[in-house]
């Protein structure tokens, strides 16, 4: 819970010191529920971080670990078993990996049916929602996050509806109708606000960012990306840091500024990089 408590902080480094700490225990007592648990978490960690290699090391041997000792017979294995399956689904969504990416989120939303977990069925529809919207199946992306509000809604989720409304205001951006989309990246915002989940309100605050500036209000757009750049630079997030220094490369780039987009360019180039380099393919 300490490392939990630490990973909702952004403080990623003392949350994994916790979760290694959490790993010795539940080996000393050869306790390969509690080990599983703790190697997702550890999995999730480093997913924050960035670094794609070391979280998908750690979310398989969960997986491996829970069906190696056939645990989904206990709803809490099987629970586990699940959010190793939505970890490796969403780093294969990182590195563009679709087809496993669905194949995995598939099998996860069957199983959250199974055990009748709202939260989970809301995560896993949200991420087949953003496979559609990836492959531009409009309708199909549509249908699927709205089930997840719905689900998100019965989960009393305050976080999942946040997301909901972030993917609807995404979907009515790619369809030029700004004023709808700002009006659902908003109701994110201020329900995100308040929360210290920084990593998860940076989505919200760039979409907004993006929104200023299809609409022509760049003053309003930069506001927002310094507020942005604050935070990603404080919780060292470089996947956020890619999407902001985007938005400022395309800024400078209409105002004419040249040196200063080829810079923001560069940068934003660097982090993603940084994010999906070779290696970590």
């Amino acid at each position: 819970e300490l490392g939990r408590t630490y990973r909702e902080s952004n403080l990623f480094g003392k949350a994994i010191e916790c979760h290694r700490h959490e790993l010795a225990l539940a080996k000393q007592l050869h306790d390969t529920i509690a080990m599983v648990q703790t190697l997702n978490n550890i999995g999730t960690n480093y997913r924050r971080m960035g670094v794609l290699d070391e979280a998908i090391n750690y979310h398989y041997r969960a997986l491996h670990l829970a069906e190696a000792f056939s645990l989904q017979q206990d709803p809490t294995a099987f629970k586990n078993r699940l959010v190793s399956l939505n970890g490796i689904g969403n780093i294969c969504l990182t590195l563009s990996d679709t087809e496993t990416a669905d194949s995995v989120f598939r099998a996860a939303l069957a199983g959250a049916r199974f055990l009748g977990r709202h939260l989970g069925q809301a995560i896993n529809y949200a991420n087949i929602g953003s496979l559609f919207e990836h492959s531009n199946r409009t309708d199909s992306a549509w249908t699927y996050y709205r089930l997840s509000m719905e689900q998100n809604k019965l989960a009393h989720s305050d976080l999942g509806i946040s997301l909901c409304h972030t993917y609807f205001g995404s979907m009515y951006e790619q369809a030029h109708q700004y004023d709808k989309a700002k009006a659902e990246y908003e109701k994110a915002y201020r329900l995100m606000e308040a929360s210290d989940d920084k990593w998860h309100s940076l989505n919200t605050l760039i979409a907004l960012a993006g929104i200023d500036m299809a609409t022509g209000d760049d003053g309003k757009a930069t506001a927002r990306l310094e507020q942005a750049k604050r935070v990603a630079d404080e919780i060292k997030s470089h996947e956020h840091l890619a999407e902001i220094y985007t938005l400022y490369y395309k800024i400078y780039k209409r105002e004419g500024k040249y040196s200063a987009a080829l810079a923001a360019h560069e940068m934003a180039q660097a982090m993603r990089d940084s994010v999906v380099d070779m290696e970590k393919m």
